[in-house]
Formats: structure tokens, C-alpha cells, sequence
């Protein structure tokens, strides 16, 4: 991996991770903004609310003025029903805003020199109006042009106006206030949403970028793999020409050993015949020897000669066995490599195989040679294959053989044989209870005229050689586990398809 990409790879998540944090933040400071937000709406609401309030207490205050001399000049009662609500109101608007400005301190003595004066007022007013119910229309004239209600009326106009103005003045400083928290608050909508785009663009730079990696690297691959196809298959094709030639070199050289092994064979029963033909003419001398010697006297001088011709017997008679012996062996591996060539060139088809039948037919042909030994062998439930049925059935003939010809004399041969099923693979367990194998000798088992332990059946050492030889051309490998005395496992795992791929080279 090259520096690049592994810093693409590695600052990645730590851009996501930064975005995230980047949301979050964003997310939360506008939540707290929205609240700064309402926060100084309601406390603009609220100053607007009390300057319309100081407004509608003068308008009241006005208004019942207004009533009481329109009363007082005109004597027309429908003037009091003014006078009457307005004069309530006025108090109402009064308390209202004593309540409004209870988180202001500073609008308490105001509000009370406000109270003081409508009290003042509305007494001066209340007094002018009785007067002028009971007749003294002139008297309550005088009083309101002479009296100090035009004073009081001009101190609360003056004390409203107060209020209204530092209220406006609390309105523009909370309205600045809102004002630069919505800045704010758009500022920091931008830069984060400015930032959240920075990082995404760059993000998708880095994605594209190793996409566009990734694609030279699968094309790369994609060349490497062609390339590595094609000397696999100049390999194979390699391979086979030498397998080939190997093959045809293992039946040359078999074929010209047997020619003069079958000369050695002539010659050794020409020889066996010559030593026939010696010892009857020797048997002759001596008879005839016996016979001189019987016309000379009663002395016996054929003894020696009698027995040195039965020594000379004896050992020419055991010369040719061994010669024989070595000439069957000799004979059998010829045998044995030319069976191997072969099966080398042998091609291979696939065919459906039921294998318990095939298993329960190879065990009915050593059923005589089973009884014999007191051996049982049970077939369980195996998986079916597609493979080549020669191959399949010379494969476990072979290892069945090899269970009952290496059974331990104390014990009845117990010969088991298992299949499971793993994904396109049919694994088969051929286990038995016989002699064992040192872990020592498991590959050497395998290989061509190589055996291990006691030499005391008769074999080449070709039978395990020529099985791992067919499984892996049929697609399969072999697995052994064993200990001396323990028994052995073979383990056979075949494809359960054939490949249509031909077979015909080891």
C-alpha cells in the first residue's frame, strides 16, 4: 500500500469524524441561538407590552379627563359613563404594569409617583363632579381652573412619557441585542454549513480518488492474473509434455528391462535343466564308480564323494531360488511401473457414483478374505460424487485391502467407513483398527516402493503411491492420521462435480 492511499484511508474517518463533531456543534449552538432568539423576543414583546401599556394608561387618563369637562361645561350625564370606566382602567392599567415591571427595580418609584398622581387626579375629578351634581356648577368650574389638576395632569403626562421613553430605550438595546444574536446565528449557520460542504468536497475527492486507485489496482490485477494464467498454462502444458515423457520413459525402460529378464528367466531354467542333467550323470559315475568298486573289494571309497555331490546339490539348488526369487520381484516391479504408465495415460471421464453401492460392492469382493480374518466392515451414509468410477473404486479397493492386510493378529479387523458433505467438497474417512503407522513414516507411505513397519506381507510399496496418484487426478487430496497400534484413518476429499477441465495429466 502506498503512503498515499494509506493516508487516504487513515484521514477519511477522521474527516467524518470531524463533520459529525462539526454537526453537532453547529446543531447545538443553533439550538442555544433559537433560545437567545425567543429569549430576546419575548423581552422586545415585553417592552413593547409595557410601552403600549404607559400609553394606554395616559389615553385613560385623558379620556376620563376629557369626560369630566365635557360634564362640567355641557352638564350632559352621558359624559360620566366615560368618565366612570375610564377612571378603572386607568388603576387596572397601573397595576398591570406594576406586575410587568416587577424584573425592572428601577421602574418601581415611577410607577409609584404614577399611582400617586392618577390618585390625586381622580380625586380632584371625583370632587369637581360631586360639586356639580349638588349645584355648585360655578364652584366646581373654579376648581378645575384654579385647582392644581392641570399640575397633576401634567406630571403623570410627563411620568408616562418617562416610562414610555425608557422603555424605548430598553427596546432598542434589546433589539440590538437580537439583532447581533441573529447575526450570529446566521454566521454560524454559514461558516458550518461553509465548512461541512469544505469537508464533504473533500471527502469525495479522497473517495474518488481511491476509487479511481482501486480501479488501476483491479486493473493491474487483472493484468498480473492473465499473465500468471498464461504461464500457469505454458507450465501445465510443460508439465505434461515431461509427465508425458516420463511415462513413455518409465515403458521403454520396463520394456527393454523385460527382455532380458525374460533372458535370465530362459537362461535360469536352461541352467535348472543343465543341473539335472549334471547330477544324473553324476548319480551315473557313482553308480558306475560303485560298481568297480565292488569288483576290487568289500572297501567302501564312495562315501565322500556321495556327499560332497549332495552338498553341491543343496547349494546349487538354493542359488537358483534365490536367483528365482529376485527375478519374481524384479518381474512384479516392471509390472507394477508399466500398471503405472498406464494409468498415466489413461484419460478420465466423470459419471455420477452412488457410493454406498460402490462401497458395499467392494466389500462383498473381499467378503472370503474378511470372514477369514474375523473382520467386519460397515458402510455408513456417503455422500454420491461425479468423479471417474475406475478411479474412485481402484482408490478405496486399495485402502480397504490395505486395512485387512495390516490388521493386528489379537484383534478382529474393524473397518469403517464415513462421508460428510462440506460445501462442494464429499469428505470420505476409510478408519480402521490395524497395526498403525509411526507419524514418521506418513509421508514416506505415499511414496513409490517406500513401506513401513514390519516387512512380513507380501507387497512393492506401489498401493498408497498409485492412490494419492489418482485422488489428485481426479481433483482430490488425501489426509492420514495414524499411530503404531492405534489403527489409521485415510482421509479421501474429491470434488462432488466433475470439472469438465480434462483429467489426463497427473
Amino acid at each position: 500500500m502506498s503512503l498515499k492511499t494509506y493516508l487516504s484511508t487513515r484521514i477519511q474517518p477522521v474527516l467524518l469524524a470531524i463533520g459529525f463533531l462539526v454537526l453537532i456543534l453547529i446543531s447545538g449552538a443553533t439550538a442555544w441561538m433559537v433560545n437567545q432568539s425567543a429569549a430576546d423576543y419575548q423581552a422586545v414583546s415585553h417592552t413593547l407590552t409595557v410601552q403600549n401599556t404607559f400609553s394606554n394608561l395616559l389615553l385613560e387618563i385623558r379620556r376620563a379627563e376629557s369626560a369630566q369637562r365635557g360634564y362640567l361645561f355641557t352638564n350632559d350625564p352621558s359624559y360620566l359613563d366615560d368618565y366612570r370606566t375610564a377612571i378603572p382602567e386607568a388603576e387596572r392599567q397601573v397595576s398591570e404594569l406594576i406586575d410587568l415591571t416587577r424584573d425592572n427595580p428601577e421602574r418601581e418609584p415611577l410607577l409609584q409617583q404614577i399611582s400617586a398622581a392618577l390618585k390625586l387626579k381622580s380625586a380632584e375629578m371625583s370632587r369637581t363632579i360631586e360639586l356639580n351634581l349638588s349645584g355648585a356648577r360655578e364652584e366646581a368650574r373654579a376648581l378645575v381652573v384654579n385647582g392644581g389638576g392641570r399640575e397633576t395632569m401634567n406630571l403623570l403626562r410627563k411620568l408616562a412619557s418617562e416610562g414610555i421613553e425608557d422603555e424605548g430605550r430598553l427596546l432598542a438595546k434589546r433589539s440590538q441585542k437580537s439583532s447581533h444574536n441573529n447575526e450570529v446565528l446566521l454566521a454560524t449557520a454559514i461558516g458550518g454549513a461553509a465548512l461541512i460542504v469544505l469537508i464533504g468536497a473533500f471527502v469525495i475527492y479522497l473517495v474518488q480518488r481511491a476509487l479511481r486507485q482501486r480501479e488501476a489496482a483491479a486493473a493491474a490485477l487483472a493484468s498480473n492474473n492473465a499473465n500468471l494464467e498464461r504461464i500457469v498454462a505454458h507450465r501445465t502444458a510443460d508439465l505434461t509434455e515431461a509427465n508425458e515423457e516420463i511415462q513413455r520413459f518409465a515403458y521403454i525402460v520396463t520394456h527393454d528391462l523385460r527382455a532380458p529378464l525374460v533372458n535370465i528367466m530362459g537362461f535360469t531354467s536352461e541352467l535348472e535343466q543343465f543341473r539335472k542333467e549334471i547330477f544324473e550323470q553324476i548319480s551315473n559315475l557313482e553308480a558306475q564308480i560303485g560298481a568297480l568298486n565292488l569288483d576290487a573289494g568289500p572297501q567302501d571309497h564312495t562315501t565322500a564323494p556321495r556327499q560332497n555331490a549332495a552338498a553341491l546339490g543343496v547349494d546349487f539348488d538354493e542359488a537358483l531360488s534365490f536367483i528365482k526369487a529376485s527375478i519374481a520381484k524384479m518381474d512384479r516391479l516392471i509390472n507394477a511401473v508399466l500398471k503405472l504408465s498406464r494409468e498415466g495415460r489413461r484419460v478420465f471421464h466423470g459419471e455420477a457414483i452412488n457410493m454406498v453401492e460402490m462401497l458395499n460392492t467392494i466389500s462383498r469382493t473381499v467378503a472370503h478374505q474378511a470372514a477369514d480374518q474375523k473382520a467386519t466392515i460397515a458402510v455408513g451414509d456417503l455422500p454420491s460424487v461425479e468423479s471417474d468410477r475406475l478411479a474412485v473404486e481402484q482408490i478405496f479397493s486399495n485402502l480397504i485391502d490395505n486395512a485387512l492386510k495390516y490388521s493386528r493378529a489379537d484383534e478382529p479387523a474393524r473397518i469403517e467407513i464415513t462421508g460428510t458433505v462440506t460445501g462442494d467438497q464429499a469428505k470420505y474417512e476409510v478408519r480402521d483398527n490395524g497395526r498403525g503407522i509411526d507419524p514418521h513414516d506418513h509421508q514416506r507411505v505415499f511414496e513409490l516402493f517406500r513401506r513401513s513397519g514390519s516387512q512380513d506381507r507380501p507387497g512393492e510399496g506401489i498401493g498408497l503411491a498409485h492412490v494419492r496418484a489418482l485422488v489428485r487426478r481426479i481433483g482430490g487430496h488425501m489426509e492420514l492420521s495414524s499411530a503404531l497400534g492405534k489403527g489409521s484413518v485415510f482421509t479421501v476429499i474429491l470434488p462432488r462435480q466433475w470439472i469438465a477441465k480434462e483429467r489426463s495429466a497427473a
